[in-house]
């Protein structure tokens, strides 16, 4: 399933779609085959699951001001709402939505994965920081990366929608550069890179970059490899 079809079943499972772009949808699944349709419809229910899921698994009550924080990052930025408009721009609101109903609940990837999760704290103060930040960026191969990161809390929640999972014999791990120094951030195997992925990060005090490389099992100390990809915390 292309990018586009996967952006739709995110923002159709959370009920992000006007009766427009609903008919528009129908329309494009009807000139689908079959296995096109199985996979969104697949998509679709996983997303809703999951938040589901994660929605139960650690009843918090979110920051007095989460929806304030949300509003001023979803509208405040008016560069980003005229290069996303109409459908994509409403897509990427039902996105950010979908990664702080993920990561609210605590399904997450510590800093390291054999570490115990963080506290559902170490969100809550990210998403009531006055200075939370919100970063997408393409990843090669498909899917997106979005950092939601405050300085003043020194963390960074990480959702990864509808990227390729590791192939079987690497893991993909997380480097915060300072300088010209990437440090260790964790490592995600191929059966720990779902169609939505999360992580929290501490620590993150004069990083100026999250990047990704492809290394073998276990992680390395130092990038054996050109970083893939990256997300500015600027």
């Amino acid at each position: 399933m292309d990018d586009d079809l996967i952006e739709w079943a995110h923002a159709c499972a959370l009920h992000a779609l006007d009766d427009s772009e609903r008919r528009d949808l129908d329309a494009r699944l009807a000139e689908a085959d079959e296995a096109t349709r199985a996979e969104f419809d697949a998509a679709v229910r996983l997303a809703r699951e999951t938040m589901a899921a994660a929605s139960s698994l650690v009843a918090v009550t979110p920051p007095a001001s989460l929806r304030h924080n949300l509003i001023r990052q979803v509208t405040g930025d008016e560069l980003a709402a005229r290069r996303t408009p109409g459908r994509r721009w409403r897509i990427a609101i039902a996105s950010v939505a979908a990664a702080v109903a993920l990561l609210a609940g605590g399904v997450v990837i510590g800093r390291q994965i054999t570490e115990a999760p963080p506290t559902p704290s170490v969100t809550a103060q990210i998403l009531d920081a006055p200075d939370m930040h919100s970063v997408t960026a393409e990843i090669p191969g498909g899917g997106t990366a979005t950092t939601m990161y405050s300085k003043e809390a020194n963390a960074a929640m990480l959702v990864m929608n509808g990227v390729t999972p590791p192939k079987s014999d690497t893991v993909y791990q997380m480097w915060l550069v300072r300088g010209d120094e990437p440090v260790p951030a964790g490592t995600m195997g191929p059966d720990q890179v779902s169609p939505t992925t999360t992580a929290v990060l501490e620590g993150i005090d004069g990083a100026t970059q999250l990047g990704f490389t492809v290394e073998p099992p276990g992680g390395s100390t130092s990038p054996t490899g050109d970083m893939f990809a990256s997300i500015p915390l600027t």
